[in-house]
C-alpha cells in the first residue's frame, strides 16, 4: 500500500512539473550591423544569441561551423568572447555558418556570413526567399555602393546597374542560382547563391462552423416562440435543447481558446491517470 501511495505522490509531481514548465521562446543568432558580408579591415561584428523581444538569453552560446569543424565562440580564431557577446573579428578573410546553440543541445538557424578580402561584394538575401517576392541586388565596395555594375548569374551577364542596384521582379525557382556583381576587369565580388521556396500554405478555417452555430440559435429560439400557445409542451422541449445548445456553448468555447498547450495538458493528465489506475490494481 506504500509503495502504492509513493507512486501516486511522485506520478503528480511529474505532473505538477510538466504543467508548470516555463514556455522558452525561440532562440536566433543576431548580427550587428545587420549584415551577413563584410570587407576585411572593418572594426568588428557582434554576435547574439536573442529571443523573440530582441534581448540576449542566458545559457546559449555562439558557434561557427566550416570546413566540416565546428567551434565555439572564444575558443575559435576571429571569435572572441567579450562581456557575453561574441565578436567577429574581421581582420582576415573567412567565411562559415554561425548558430547558437544551448547547453541541451538545441540549436538555432543558421546564418552564412562572409568575410571578404575582395573590392567588391554583393549584398543579396542569404535566407530563402518566397516565390512572387521582388528581390534586389546590392553591388557594394569599400566606399559604399558600386556605381554602373554588371551583374551575373551562373557567371553569364544579366543586367547592369547605373545606381549599383538590380531589381528581380516576380522571382521564380528559375531564379535560383549563384550571383555576383563586377565592375570593369579587374573587380568582381564573390559569388553568392539566391534560393527561392514555396511560401508556406495559408490555413482557412472551415466556415461550416458558423452555420452551425446560426442554425442551432435558431432551433433553440423556436420553441420559445411558441411558448404561449401551449406553454406545457414547450417546458418539456426546452430542456434539451439547453442541454444542447450548452454542449455547443462549451465546444465553441475549446475552438476558440489560444494554443496554451490545453489540450497537450489533458493528454498528460489522461496517461497520469491511466498509469495511477494500474499501479493500484
Amino acid at each position: 500500500m506504500k509503495m502504492r501511495l509513493l507512486s501516486v505522490i511522485l506520478l503528480y509531481g511529474v505532473c505538477g512539473q510538466l504543467l508548470s514548465a516555463p514556455t522558452v521562446s525561440k532562440v536566433s543568432l543576431s548580427v550587428w550591423p545587420p549584415s551577413t558580408k563584410f570587407f576585411t579591415g572593418n572594426s568588428v561584428g557582434v554576435l547574439s544569441c536573442d529571443d523573440d523581444d530582441g534581448k540576449t538569453v542566458d545559457g546559449w552560446t555562439v558557434k561557427r561551423t566550416r570546413a566540416g569543424v565546428t567551434e565555439m565562440c572564444g575558443a575559435a580564431a576571429g571569435l572572441v568572447l567579450k562581456n557575453s557577446l561574441c565578436q567577429l573579428e574581421l581582420s582576415n578573410p573567412s567565411d562559415g555558418a554561425y548558430f547558437c546553440e544551448s547547453s541541451s543541445g538545441q540549436r538555432s538557424d543558421e546564418v552564412n556570413i562572409i568575410v571578404s578580402a575582395g573590392s567588391l561584394i554583393l549584398d543579396i538575401p542569404s535566407s530563402p526567399v518566397w516565390t512572387g517576392s521582388n528581390v534586389t541586388l546590392l553591388c557594394q565596395s569599400k566606399e559604399g555602393k558600386q556605381r554602373n555594375s554588371d551583374f551575373n548569374k551562373n557567371g553569364d551577364r544579366i543586367g547592369f546597374g547605373p545606381e549599383g542596384t538590380l531589381t528581380l521582379i516576380n522571382v521564380q525557382k528559375s531564379h535560383e542560382g549563384l550571383y555576383s556583381c563586377s565592375a570593369g576587369v579587374d573587380k568582381k565580388s564573390p559569388e553568392f547563391r539566391l534560393t527561392v521556396r514555396d511560401p508556406p500554405p495559408t490555413t482557412v478555417k472551415d466556415p461550416s462552423s458558423t452555420p452551425k452555430a446560426i442554425t442551432q440559435s435558431s432551433r433553440t429560439s423556436t420553441p420559445q416562440s411558441t411558448s404561449k400557445k401551449d406553454p406545457e409542451n414547450t417546458n418539456k422541449k426546452n430542456p434539451p435543447a439547453n442541454n444542447k445548445s450548452k454542449r455547443k456553448d462549451e465546444e465553441d468555447e475549446w475552438d476558440w481558446l489560444p494554443s496554451s498547450g490545453l489540450p497537450l495538458t489533458a493528454s498528460i493528465m489522461s496517461g497520469l491517470v491511466s498509469v495511477v489506475f494500474l499501479v493500484l490494481v
